[in-house]
């Protein structure tokens, strides 16, 4: 456990699970974000990966505030009808459709494991939510440690997926996560991308898998059979429950995690009755 003064008080920084997920309690954002406290988030997510923040009070305005710590914002230009009015780069999810009916299909977006983004050729870096409305059991977020499932591959899978590209494209994985459909249109704006299957994070030089069941359908130089078969082993070998935490949200949490060491997926357990409602970002870390 940690703690830290900031300009608005005392802040305890608290393991869940070590070197993965961590959760911040006591940051009080009314008076904004000083150069202390900046310096403590930047610190606190670079220890873990996944980091919960308690008990927050946001509206768009400053959920952007907080996001800007760490980057810039990606805009997802194939999701307008769930942007913000003002604020293009915050996207609501929810479980209404947009006459405050239930929508029954929402419940099953997001709910295959994937990384955010790596269709596109610069790819998120962080992502966050902020829990507006959420029903009182099976709307939580299940994550996995990319870093640690890397760690624990055999010595001849790590050799045989070394400098070795995948092919990313939208929803072209094996993974059904019953996503919003591209259009046409919107699909030529994302052809297929290339990136390594095995990444070093550039702030921590740790090595992790950068290849999910959702976006990833193929690696060069491979024939498609036998690409399958690989990426289905290492699939496999980094869902292990070993890897894995689940979240469960409260109203007034932030929860931000870094796209390049880990995967996430909704839970989607729940049912229509409660209202679920969450503020999302994504962050690009400039170059």
């Amino acid at each position: 456990m940690g703690r830290a003064m900031s300009e608005g008080g005392e802040i305890i920084v608290k393991p869940i699970v070590d070197g993965f997920v961590g959760e911040i309690t006591g940051l009080d954002l009314a008076s904004g974000l000083g150069t202390r406290t900046k310096s403590l988030l930047s610190r606190a997510h670079e220890g873990f990966p996944v980091l919960a923040i308690r008990d927050l009070s946001l509206n768009a305005d400053s959920f952007m505030a907080f996001g800007a710590v760490f980057g810039d914002f990606e805009i997802d230009h194939h999701l307008p009808q769930f942007q913000d009015k003002e604020h293009r780069s915050v996207v609501y999810l929810t479980n209404r459709d947009e006459n405050g009916e239930p929508d029954p299909a929402s419940a099953k977006r997001g709910a295959a494991w994937h990384a955010d983004s790596t269709y596109k050729e610069h790819p998120c870096d962080h992502t966050l939510l902020y829990v507006m409305a959420m029903p009182g059991k099976g709307a939580g977020t299940l994550f996995a440690d990319m870093y640690r499932a890397y760690a624990a591959l055999p010595g001849d899978l790590k050799e045989v997926i070394e400098n070795r590209q995948a092919k990313h494209k939208f929803a072209a994985g094996p993974a059904d996560g019953g996503v919003i459909p591209m259009t046409e249109e919107q699909d030529e704006m994302y052809p297929t991308v290339l990136h390594p299957i095995v990444r070093v994070h550039p702030t921590t030089g740790r090595k992790s898998l950068n290849v999910n069941p959702l976006h990833v359908h193929g690696i060069v130089g491979m024939a498609q059979d036998e690409s399958k078969g690989l990426l289905n082993k290492i699939f496999e070998h980094a869902l292990n429950p070993a890897f894995q935490y689940h979240h469960t949200y409260r109203v007034g949490d932030l929860v931000i995690w870094d796209q390049r060491c880990t995967w996430h997926r909704a839970e989607a357990a729940y049912g229509m009755a409660e209202h679920r409602l969450l503020m999302r970002a994504k962050i690009i870390v400039p170059s």
